[in-house]
């Protein structure tokens, strides 16, 4: 039995509309995946002419490149001398103005780590594994003010915690919405 042309063009239709919902879908993922805040998402949206659909999380990377961006701020560090990644772990890495007193020759880095929080270690070559100088104890997303108090109590002599933290595993989805809520 051969296909009538009204099948033929059900058929079409059908394939064409649901290559246009999957288009739609990929849209939608590569804008959260590039938004840096919902409002931000829901705009990059109604800019491509898509609906925002409830409850689409924006990704960890976006909502790591906001909350690295506050606090590099917060430190009195330039956006340009920042970096971050979401790959296996979540990192990010502000070069900091201060120097080490144990190694007067080399600057200091502020890491923060998913596993591990926020720390201060003397920047050392690529090959090197970095000299921890404080680890930041308490929650693995603080607030910037209090990554702040950190560096300068650091930088002071003040705060020389080299013991790592133990800190429970979080959800990549928690770690969004704990830097949502603080930016």
């Amino acid at each position: 039995m051969t296909a009538t042309p009204r099948s033929q063009f059900v058929e079409a239709r059908t394939r064409a509309e649901q290559e246009r919902t999957q288009q739609q879908r990929m849209a939608v993922h590569t804008v959260a995946s590039n938004a840096r805040d919902r409002t931000d998402f829901a705009a990059l949206l109604a800019m491509l002419g898509l609906e925002d659909p409830a409850g689409v999380p924006v990704p960890l990377s976006s909502r790591l490149a906001v909350y690295v961006d506050q606090v590099a701020s917060a430190v009195g560090v330039s956006a340009s001398a920042t970096g971050h990644e979401v790959t296996d772990t979540a990192t990010a890495y502000l070069a900091l103005d201060l120097r080490s007193a144990a190694r007067p020759g080399h600057d200091l880095m502020l890491v923060w780590d998913e596993h591990l929080g926020w720390y201060i270690a003397v920047e050392t070559n690529p090959t090197e594994t970095p000299a921890v100088v404080a680890y930041l104890d308490g929650d693995v997303v603080p607030s910037p003010a209090a990554v702040a108090r950190f560096v300068t109590d650091t930088a002071e002599g003040h705060h020389i915690s080299r013991f790592r933290p133990v800190l429970p595993p979080i959800e990549r989805t928690v770690l969004a919405d704990k830097m949502a809520a603080l930016c």
